[in-house]
């Protein structure tokens, strides 16, 4: 394969995994984790409620999770760049790079909020400073697929 098929492979797999995250949230309606069974609350159920979001909350939780489909999209074609080059020349450095690359995978799917809402957790109160490691992480995995491709 060619160095432009791999860059149009990167291309077309971050395309497809920005478009799933903008979907999942318009397709898969889940329940607000504040709401009750009973419509109306009681005395002791209103006087136990978290505060409300501060203003800015869902937009910060709308870019942390499009970074980290950003990141995933980044993730699948290099972690089959490297399979492809384990393959081949069987280098226990580049095993290590494979590891690297899945540890940034985890990290990618367990911080993104949309996957941890619908694995049933809460991704409460994100600010900016929670999307500071999503962006360290996507500038490494851009710095890699650069050296990868050379």
């Amino acid at each position: 394969m060619d160095k432009k098929d791999f860059i149009w492979i990167i291309l077309i797999s971050v395309i497809a995994v920005i478009v799933i995250s903008f979907a999942i949230p318009i397709l898969v309606k889940m329940p607000h984790p504040a709401s009750e069974q009973n419509p109306v609350p009681s005395q002791e159920q209103h006087q136990t409620q978290r505060p409300a979001a501060p203003p800015g909350q869902e937009e910060t939780k709308q870019l942390k999770t499009l970074i980290s489909f950003i990141n995933i999209g980044l993730i699948i074609p290099l972690f089959t760049i490297y399979t492809r080059i384990y393959r081949r020349l069987h280098s226990s450095f580049t095993l290590g790079l494979m590891a690297v690359v899945f540890a940034f995978g985890m990290y990618a799917i367990t911080s993104n909020p949309l996957l941890v809402s619908l694995l049933g957790g809460r991704a409460e109160y994100i600010g900016f400073f929670q999307i500071i490691p999503d962006l360290c992480t996507t500038a490494a995995l851009i710095i890699l697929v650069r050296i990868s491709l050379e």
